[in-house]
């Protein structure tokens, strides 16, 4: 019987890990999951997950595609780089759900390409079109993490022939 995760149970890269496992069994252990991530050691991949010290962003990467696992990007981008703070983690929902969402993102998409369009007609930004600059661009990053979390379901369905 195959030991149970304790204290690495919480950790993100962890939970990517037995998640993958439920597809190959390599990755039911970190000994057998570091033949699927170049240039990562067992010893590392346990400091990883024990959150002992931060992977750096390239094996980020190669665990999320060893793992089938993109939404690990995003949590990565959203949590742990400094230079992603305006990015969200992509939420685990059903991806007829996440779909819907980015549908309402694009009505809204087409409501802030108006309002831009209204700003920059005269070349001009005047006290109230500034004042309303930080609205738009919160609806479109708004609209950016959508098409990621949609960009996420599209790259799993790729790599497993399904959507799940």
């Amino acid at each position: 019987m195959p030991k149970q995760v304790t204290i690495a149970a919480s950790n993100r890269y962890c939970q990517a890990r037995l998640r993958a496992a439920k597809y190959n069994d390599d990755f039911s252990k970190r000994s057998t999951a570091v033949n699927h991530i170049p240039g990562v050691t067992e010893d590392s991949l346990k400091k990883y997950e024990l959150d002992i010290t931060r992977p750096p962003n390239i094996v980020v990467a190669l665990m999320a595609d060893a793992y089938n696992a993109p939404e690990l990007r995003a949590w990565y981008c959203s949590n742990e780089c400094p230079l992603g703070r305006d990015r969200r983690e992509i939420p685990d929902a059903p991806p007829e759900r996440i779909l819907i969402r980015l549908i309402n993102a694009t009505k809204d998409v087409s409501d802030i390409s108006k309002a831009l369009e209204r700003i920059m007609d005269d070349g001009i930004i005047d006290e109230q079109e500034a004042a309303e600059i930080p609205m738009l661009r919160s609806g479109l990053l708004e609209a950016r993490r959508r098409m990621d979390e949609i960009l996420s379901v599209l790259e799993k369905a790729e790599k497993t022939g399904s959507i799940e």
